[in-house]
């Protein structure tokens, strides 16, 4: 006698709802595919942003106005995806993608020590903590991404 999880397993079908879309979002296959293929497109606009991100913030770390609309103009981009990612995935987000809780986690504090240099003005320790959080993000991204090309 083979228990149902072995049975699922000879089936073909996982025992859990891991890596699944919701069932409200992708009810037949070609939909998820095309889905699928939506999310590739963010992500490499997506990629664009970030890599600006960080090429721009390098340059401008004394001049606050600028680097806050860069950071603010990115940042939306990346915050619209996660509110998608969260749309599409549920309560299964955190099992399948871990890093975009953890981006958005980031993306929070980087507002917040963007507010505190905007107040204070520009110092070392808070231009450090902020290009710290941002290059976080930026790994982050990165095996995101990884994953992403492999579904």
């Amino acid at each position: 006698m083979v228990p149902l999880f072995g049975r699922r397993l000879l089936r073909g079908t996982p025992a859990g709802n891991l890596g699944k879309i919701r069932r409200k979002v992708a009810s037949n296959p070609k939909k998820e595919k095309k889905i699928i293929k939506n999310i590739r497109k963010e992500d490499k606009k997506i990629d664009k942003y970030l890599k600006k991100l960080l090429k721009e913030s390098k340059k401008n770390s004394g001049n606050i106005k600028k680097l806050e609309k860069i950071t603010k103009n990115s940042l939306h981009e990346l915050m619209k995806y996660i509110k998608l990612m969260k749309t599409l995935y549920g309560a299964n987000l955190n099992r399948v993608y871990p890093e975009i809780i953890q981006l958005e986690k980031h993306v929070e504090n980087l507002h917040k020590i963007l507010e505190e240099i905007k107040k204070k003005g520009p110092s070392i320790p808070l231009e450090r903590e902020f290009h710290n959080i941002l290059n976080e993000i930026h790994q982050l991204w990165e095996m995101h991404k990884n994953k992403i090309s492999k579904t």
